[in-house]
């Protein structure tokens, strides 16, 4: 009988260990819970991880240093080293159970104290959303560690490759949910955030994965210094790792300098963001509807005395209810003569009831919409929001055949309350933008449109906003008009803000926020965080309303983000499922060759 022999070198080979050692063909030659083939020899590593306490502790320490980075804490230097932990621990573990669960225990940690302001209004059920963003860190532990032990490719290069792509689908994916990227741990560090009006986002998260990935690069040269036939191929890796992250993070510098220096910055229209501090009824409400009326009228009628050309109000203000076939309350018709006597544009949120008693799937339609209230009087003008917040605002499956699906999700959503109510909303089916004139600049016109709420996370809604189809600017400034007020007073408004930030980098316009129980600002088109009400924070305890007077800066450039989109994210998407394909296909052809290898011994 033939015999077939297969040589496996010790990842710790070098002077003083022991031959390699010769098997026939068929014998288990590789260590039980490895998903290495055993006829593939592995690049040295040089090291490895042999204690699951040690690969645990590895995990936790990342997952603490990626707790660092956001707010509140917002440590970003911490950001270029905070995730080397896992990524060397992924890779030297013979043992990839142990590397999926125990991902799977420290990044659920890490979501599950980090969201915690999520269950303010979710209840226990925010665990689910938690558990859902682990599995695409678990999903990323599988190429990464195929990279690191058959494929001798610098981590500098690939890492980032693979985690922005999974960033991306974690963005897009039912809906999205384009939180805790390592992106917005930079939101305050305008030199490193220039690239987003290139690629979005996802610019600054490659360019941070990269230098993390460079940073275990290092520590695995230096693991495997002990290592004969380690030691000369770790140190290249190293090396060339070491150079792609420096010539990212040195372009990211450079461009950001030139783009922060060369940045056209005009003022806007003169305008005042109000922002009251009233949390929702899932929370346990501290007013009245008319309480916070009386609120908000002092609140404007003070901002009044500066004479801005335009109000913001928030997402939620005091309930009010407009439907163009029902009478007006009395609150509406209070904005409408602040809005003349004061020669100031007032936006502001309120709920839209439309009646359709001919429409068979619903007779009424309640919208979450932005009013804008003109001097000259008239209808307001009315944008609804487009993208709506699953089991927020919208439960899945609410028509059609899986109707029942959605009378079940409903009943968990504690907003539907004991009788099952159906409380989800209907998108609005244009983006729709403003145009209004400016009194303290002779009337000069401005366009702006109203990213409501959550929108203004996601990248796609802001250049609808900013770029027509012809791929000229539509807008000159944002509103965004939000509801913070369902999370408590915590960290969630501050990561909020860090999210908007990009938004306005991306698409070289100006922000204004006007947002209940939250961070209510000015953010300029270079990213610029100014005039924020209250900036300092009231006393614990006491009222965080207010207003701010400031500015819009606008910008008139068109980016190459705000025509091209996302082709950067989805060409990193596209390389991690190669990365996935290749795994796939190297297994294959390790348990091909094993086979053959039975055949003829």
């Amino acid at each position: 009988m033939p015999v077939t022999v297969k040589v496996r070198t010790s990842a710790r080979s070098g002077p003083g260990t022991a031959h390699p050692t010769r098997e026939r063909a068929g014998s288990k030659s590789h260590d039980p819970g490895s998903d290495e083939p055993s006829v593939e020899p592995l690049p040295k590593l040089g090291a490895e991880v042999a204690s699951r306490w040690a690969l645990l502790t590895l995990f936790v320490v990342s997952a603490g240093l990626r707790s660092l980075i956001h707010p509140a804490v917002s440590a970003w230097p911490v950001s270029f080293v905070c995730l080397a932990p896992w990524i060397v621990g992924a890779g030297l573990s013979r043992h990839p159970g142990r590397v999926y669960a125990f991902t799977f225990l420290a990044s659920s940690a890490f979501y599950l104290v980090n969201m915690s302001w999520l269950k303010q209004a979710a209840g226990p059920w925010y665990a689910a959303l938690a558990i859902y963003m682990t599995l695409f860190e678990v999903l990323a532990a599988c190429p990464l560690r195929h990279l690191m032990r058959r494929r001798a490719v610098p981590l500098a290069i690939v890492f980032p490759v693979l985690w922005t792509g999974l960033e991306f689908l974690r963005g897009i994916l039912f809906s999205g949910f384009p939180w805790f990227m390592l992106a917005h741990s930079q939101y305050r560090v305008l030199t490193l955030i220039q690239t987003a009006d290139l690629v979005g986002a996802y610019g600054a998260t490659f360019v941070t994965a990269a230098v993390n990935g460079a940073v275990a690069d290092l520590a695995l040269a230096r693991l495997g210094r002990g290592s004969a036939t380690a030691a000369g191929p770790r140190a290249r890796l190293a090396r060339i790792g070491a150079m792609t992250a420096g010539a990212l993070l040195l372009f990211s510098i450079v461009y950001g300098q030139v783009r922060l220096r060369t940045s056209r910055l005009l003022e806007g229209p003169l305008a005042a963001t109000i922002q009251g501090d009233y949390l929702n009824v899932v929370t346990g409400d501290e007013a009245s509807a008319r309480q916070k009326f009386a609120r908000y009228r002092e609140l404007m009628t003070a901002a009044a005395a500066h004479r801005a050309d335009l109000y913001l109000l928030p997402e939620s203000t005091w309930g009010m209810i407009l439907s163009p076939t029902h009478p007006r309350p009395s609150d509406y018709e209070y904005v409408e003569e602040f809005s003349r006597r004061t020669r100031g544009v007032v936006v502001m949120g309120a709920a839209t009831v439309e009646f359709r008693p001919y429409d068979l799937v619903a007779p009424e339609r309640v919208y979450n919409s932005a009013y804008v209230f003109h001097p000259d009087g008239g209808e307001p003008g009315r944008y609804d929001k487009r993208h709506l917040v699953y089991f927020g605002e919208i439960v899945p499956f609410r028509f059609g055949r899986l109707r029942p699906v959605y009378f079940w999700l409903n009943a968990l959503v504690p907003f539907s309350g004991p009788n099952n109510v159906e409380f989800s909303t209907f998108p609005g089916e244009s983006f729709r933008t403003f145009t209004m004139q400016a009194a303290s600049q002779d009337g000069r016109a401005w366009r702006f449109g109203i990213p409501i709420c959550y929108e203004d996370v996601m990248p796609y809604i802001s250049r609808e906003f900013a770029a027509d189809p012809d791929r000229r600017k539509r807008v000159d400034f944002l509103l965004n008009i939000s509801n913070d007020g369902w999370f408590g007073r915590g960290t969630q408004q501050e990561q909020h803000l860090s999210t908007c930030v990009f938004r306005a980098v991306e698409n070289r316009l100006g922000i204004v926020r006007s947002v209940n129980t939250g961070v209510s600002c000015f953010i300029d088109p270079t990213g610029r965080i100014h005039d924020r009400v209250n900036p300092k924070g009231p006393p614990p305890g006491a009222d965080n309303s207010g207003f701010s007077v400031a500015r819009v800066m606008t910008d008139d450039r068109l980016t190459w983000y705000s025509v091209h989109g996302d082709d950067f994210g989805w060409a990193c998407l596209l390389a991690a499922a190669a990365f996935c394909l290749d795994y796939v296909f190297a297994r294959a052809r390790g348990r091909g060759s094993s086979v053959a290898q039975e055949n003829t011994a």
